[in-house]
């Protein structure tokens, strides 16, 4: 699988990629591999699965042998609401990175499957179009940019490549507990549609994805640090959208 090189040629030389040992992940190292893009990795143990010690241990034998500089957490989480907080600590942790070495671009694996899934969870509690399109190929922080190269592969797509390419990588078997919301959603609904109708849903992303972009056009009149002035739009939802993603570039 080859990514669209001139999507990837935007990067800067100093790229951190959130790394797990799984399908995604790795899928995404040897992709960037192979189009020669510089990056380093970054992952964390929740200590939850005996597996862990394993995908570390990857992790590792693969930053070597490529030559990789890796960073490593490890934490202990309650069960209450683990997801969430799961989350938090990570990007926090990838924070600190990215400021303390001063790399410009996250990258993560989000693919098709995990924004079709989020598409899901936001329609069914009621969303409109900013909510619906949360997970969006670029998003610009207050001192760095997230970028999904992926989201418009599929994880059948990404394990075929790796099947393709004899890929060593790892299943997080948590994935099936459907006590989590978008493991109830996937094994009910997103996983079967998908493979019904994935070039339709991809285009529909698309679509929206330029949609999104012209209802959140930000018009910028003046930035200082954190102080912006934004030209006022002829609706109150549309600038509270607008605010709400400016807001977004400080984590908040």
């Amino acid at each position: 699988m080859q990514l669209l090189l001139d999507e990837l040629a935007n990067l800067k030389d100093k790229n951190l990629l959130a790394f797990s040992g799984g399908i995604d992940s790795t899928a995404l190292f040897f992709i960037l591999l192979e189009n020669k893009i510089d990056f380093d990795i970054a992952i964390v143990d929740y200590n939850i699965r005996k597996e862990s010690k394993e995908e570390i241990a990857y992790a590792k034998e693969l930053a070597n042998k490529y030559q990789k500089k890796i960073y490593t957490k490890s934490v202990y989480l309650s069960s209450s609401n683990f997801e969430a907080r799961a989350r938090e600590v990570r990007y926090q942790f990838f924070e600190e990175i990215i400021k303390k070495y001063q790399y410009t671009t996250l990258l993560t694996a989000h693919q098709l499957d995990d924004r079709f899934e989020w598409f899901c969870m936001q329609l069914s509690k009621g969303a409109g179009v900013v909510e619906l399109m949360g997970l969006q190929k670029v998003v610009d922080r207050d001192f760095y940019t997230i970028y999904r190269p992926l989201l418009n592969y599929t994880k059948d797509e990404l394990l075929s490549y790796l099947h393709n390419n004899n890929i060593k990588y790892f299943i997080d078997k948590s994935n099936k507990d459907i006590k989590y919301k978008r493991n109830y959603f996937r094994q009910n609904y997103t996983n079967k549609f998908l493979q019904e109708f994935k070039e339709g849903i991809k285009k529909s992303f698309q679509y929206l994805d330029k949609d999104y972009d012209e209802l959140l056009n930000i018009e910028i009149l003046f930035h200082q640090k954190d102080f912006y002035i934004l030209k006022k739009q002829d609706s109150n939802i549309k600038n509270i959208r607008i605010i709400d993603k400016i807001v977004k570039k400080f984590g908040i």
